[in-house]
């Protein structure tokens, strides 16, 4: 269908406004980044494992494989930012199934319950690391994750459209590119060539897929703008503005 992305004619429910947005992974490097950034700008409901330490007082302490505490989680949200997952490239699968397979399976499924408008997924570059370097990657190439971390988070983008389709959740995934907060440099790894995302960039994009109308699914790149990038960014700058 082209680019992986399709708008509607009318507006969603609960478009005309943004209401609590729940966070995930919220104790995460992106996720108590992204919460300060917004602090003044939404009404926040964050969640974690119980023993990390969140900045929110609304904190509803979560183990993404607990159903029930994440629709306790969902409960009156406008909107999920999906942070929460095992960002370790050499994770296991042991560590992977239950974090990124299962427990994204079941905070879409509270979303769903709860009535949520929009999921934003954060998904990866990984997802697409598997193909060749020289190769600029835009939002409507296919999955073609380059490790099982990756796998993990393909399959995410596709449960999001399975969600959108036939579910009529909101979804927005991005593919996160070498995320690095300010005043640090990019992990020195290879794939990070040509992939910077600098920290006011991602909490902009975020802000951006929370805010935007009248999308029902999308899958957009997320890095800074710069010469020869590996994304292809013209589709978010299209769709987020």
């Amino acid at each position: 269908m082209g680019r992986m992305a399709f708008t509607l004619s009318t507006p969603l429910p609960g478009d005309s406004t943004v209401g609590r947005v729940l966070v995930t992974g919220a104790a995460g490097r992106i996720g108590s980044g992204f919460l300060r950034h917004v602090a003044d700008r939404y009404v926040l409901r964050a969640t974690d494992l119980p023993a990390r330490d969140v900045s929110v007082e609304d904190f509803v302490p979560a183990d993404l494989t607990d159903r029930a505490a994440l629709a306790r989680a969902c409960e009156d949200v406008d909107t999920v930012v999906h942070l929460g997952a095992d960002p370790r490239l050499t994770a296991s699968w042991d560590s992977l199934l239950p974090n990124n397979i299962v427990g994204t399976h079941n905070l879409f499924d509270a979303a769903h319950n709860a009535g949520v408008r929009r999921v934003v997924f954060a998904s990866s570059v990984h997802a697409v690391s598997g193909y060749p370097v020289g190769k600029q990657i835009s939002a409507d190439d296919p999955a073609n994750p380059g490790n099982l971390y990756g796998v993990t988070k393909a399959f995410g983008e596709t449960l999001g459209r399975f969600y959108a389709e036939q579910r009529g959740l909101s979804v927005i995934a991005l593919r996160i590119g070498a995320f690095h907060t300010e005043g640090t440099q990019p992990d020195p790894e290879p794939y990070n060539d040509f992939l910077h995302l600098a920290e006011a960039d991602l909490y902009r994009i975020i802000v951006r897929a929370i805010e935007v109308r009248g999308v029902r699914y999308a899958v957009v790149n997320a890095i800074s703008p710069q010469v020869g990038g590996r994304l292809d960014i013209t589709a978010t700058q299209e769709l987020l503005g």
